[in-house]
């Protein structure tokens, strides 16, 4: 079963994302409970197997890498196996990734907690962050509370949670003919203020995930998107921030689909 909580927020202004109608002032949010690998009793078994396994993989993969970069520096190499080779260690660099991303969704990512000031931090990756948005043609609107606390957690990880979160929005958008929001406040605004927590919305219109598919949103290869999608984005987002503490739920209501980002202040 999935987590159901009550979320109250002021809504975004009018000018932001839509008029403020259609921002309910309570939105249901599932949270991701079930998405260990096993039982309470052997889910350190599984990660360590499942560490183990990638890591073998990694290795046959490199070699594979290797010798297929030696082939081609080959001079005079026949163009249709040099043609050949190359789809060879494209393919192996294509699992190389999909096996780090499995890492991450298995719950085996090595997290490096730390404090990180998000108004100092955003700028660093704003290229990372607006990518999507101008890839898609979508217009990200965005609310940063100044003076916000350091939260605790593991920069790089914390960057892969909130671009997938962005690059999500951004994709749904587009379809749908849509706008997206970005909103980031400190204690009691959203949570109260003794929770410690910074609060980050992403929000986007458009679109709205049926009552019967959103909580299935965060398992595995659940994923709405085409073929050229292995539906493990919003996994990783999910363990990722089990690891770091970080709530994390989703709400669709009124043609708009917001995912929340509740993280731990130092």
């Amino acid at each position: 079963m999935e987590e159901v909580a009550k979320f109250a927020f002021t809504p975004l202004p009018p000018d932001c994302i839509t008029p403020a109608s259609t921002l309910p002032s309570v939105m249901q949010f599932y949270f991701p409970t079930t998405l260990n690998l096993g039982q309470e009793h052997s889910e350190g078994f599984h990660q360590e197997l499942l560490r183990g396994l990638t890591h073998k993989l990694n290795n046959l993969l490199a070699v594979i890498q290797g010798f297929s970069s030696l082939i081609l520096m080959t001079d005079d190499l026949d163009p249709g196996v040099s043609e050949n080779m190359q789809h060879i260690r494209e393919a192996s660099l294509g699992v190389t990734n999909l096996s780090e991303r499995i890492r991450s969704a298995g719950g085996c990512a090595k997290i490096t907690p730390q404090s990180l000031g998000l108004n100092e931090y955003l700028p660093v990756i704003e290229g990372a962050v607006m990518e999507p948005f101008q890839k898609e043609g979508v217009q990200l609107e965005a609310d940063v509370q100044a003076g916000l606390p350091p939260i605790l957690v593991d920069p790089t990880k914390f960057k892969d949670i909130l671009t997938e979160l962005l690059k999500n929005a951004a994709e749904a958008a587009a379809k749908g003919g849509g706008r997206c929001a970005l909103k980031i406040c400190g204690p009691g605004t959203i949570t109260p203020a003794e929770q410690r927590r910074v609060d980050i919305l992403v929000s986007n219109t458009g679109s709205q995930i049926a009552p019967e598919k959103i909580q299935e949103v965060f398992r595995p290869f659940h994923g709405s998107k085409n073929s050229n999608h292995l539906g493990l984005g919003l996994t990783i987002a999910a363990m990722l921030s089990h690891q770091m503490n970080i709530q994390l739920g989703v709400a669709s209501e009124n043609n708009t689909t917001t995912f929340w980002l509740s993280c731990p202040m130092v």
